[in-house]
């Protein structure tokens, strides 16, 4: 995300458009031959989606989330500092979460994501990530009140990483995902700025510009670095079938794009900022190239200025979704859906380009998946 900018074309029916929108958004990657424009001209039929309004009554929503197996609420992260709970479809008045005293307020700043523990329905245990008054990032542990399973208990707060990051304001990441391994995957920028100004990307000795994983079941354990070379990871998933991992890194002055690692991936990938942005050298400095890797997906910014990450569709309202990767731009509000990491990207109909300032992406516990905005409404994906 963006200060100048944290939504798809027109409807796609024919081959001649499905290969306009190749050309425009050129997958690429690791394997540059398999995966290169000419290797995925063949369109792939996407079904037209609409959007459901579920609320609109939100603050600048940053993503929505359930605890695994709860099919009944959705818990939606509010910039300002707020858990807001959706209960059968409703929104409770009393929020699950108020932490808007601890919480920075930038343009970058704020609650920026909620993960629950895999073990959630016995442990209680939920993990946020923000930025605090100074503009430090923090991962903290909470816990669901014993007495009140929509409220955590206030007092529960274990704080358990703290990032130095009140240089800048912005390219915070903010994260937090768990790994099909059952740990904590955690997001942090470059430091901010523009152009990586210290280099961060390709330096292992400092925190920024990369993914982080934690085990949460090991009282006092420290995150290990899994992946570097991101300017700002805004929003990554893991696939709940495959445990592939995507990844959505905004870009600097010309390109966005989007990363992906296959399951099982050893730690030690190199996405390849400041060094490359996208496919394209950026600025030439020393570089491991022994893990590197690049995009599946680059746009340029005539496309489209700041990506969203989202994830890959697993849920069963709309059959023709399953298995493809969608994600969004903010500045130009315009949503694709993309088949597999080989497969070519499409406009989403009935949702590319129907709601301005796409904030994130969310899914609940049946891998049914929603798009919020930062005007304050959350919309569910539906056929």
């Amino acid at each position: 995300m963006r200060p100048r900018s944290l939504l798809v074309m027109t409807a796609i029916g024919l081959a001649v458009a499905a290969a306009v929108i190749v050309a425009l958004v050129s997958t690429s990657g690791g394997d540059r031959a398999a995966a290169s424009p000419t290797a995925v001209t063949q369109a792939v039929p996407v079904p037209t989606v609409r959007l459901k309004l579920i609320t609109g009554a939100l603050t600048q929503p940053l993503g929505a989330t359930s605890p695994p197996r709860d099919t009944h609420r959705l818990f939606v992260v509010e910039k300002i500092g707020l858990v807001r709970l959706i209960r059968n479809g409703k929104l409770l008045a009393t929020p699950f979460l108020n932490i808007r005293g601890r919480v920075s307020g930038g343009s970058e700043q704020g609650l920026l994501s909620l993960a629950f523990d895999p073990h959630y329905a016995t442990n209680r245990r939920f993990y946020v990530d923000y930025t605090n008054a100074s503009g430090d990032i923090r991962v903290v542990r909470y816990v669901t009140s014993a007495g009140n399973p929509n409220r955590a208990s206030a007092g529960s707060a274990t704080v358990l990483w703290t990032v130095a990051h009140h240089a800048h304001p912005n390219h915070n990441g903010g994260q937090l995902a768990f790994g099909p391994d059952g740990r904590l995957y955690i997001g942090v920028g470059d430091g901010g700025s523009e152009g990586d100004p210290n280099s961060y990307g390709q330096n292992l000795s400092v925190p920024y510009a990369k993914i982080w994983r934690l085990d949460v079941t090991t009282a006092g354990a420290k995150p290990v670095l899994y992946a570097y070379g991101l300017r700002n990871p805004w929003r990554f998933s893991f696939d709940r079938r495959t445990g592939a991992l995507w990844i959505g890194d905004v870009g600097q002055d010309h390109w966005e794009e989007v990363d992906y690692l296959k399951p099982g991936t050893r730690p030690g990938t190199n996405f390849g900022w400041s060094y490359y942005e996208g496919d394209h050298v950026f600025r030439v400095q020393p570089i491991v190239r022994t893990r590197l890797v690049f995009p599946r997906v680059e746009y340029s910014h005539s496309v489209g200025n700041a990506i969203v990450g989202g994830y890959v569709y697993r849920g069963s309202a709309i059959p023709g979704l399953r298995g493809f990767y969608l994600y969004a731009d903010y500045g130009t509000a315009r949503v694709w859906a993309k088949a597999g990491p080989r497969g070519a990207a499409h406009i989403l109909a009935g949702v590319s380009q129907r709601l301005p300032n796409v904030s994130s992406f969310g899914q609940n516990a049946k891998g049914e998946l929603f798009i919020s905005s930062l005007n304050g409404r959350l919309y569910k994906l539906v056929p």
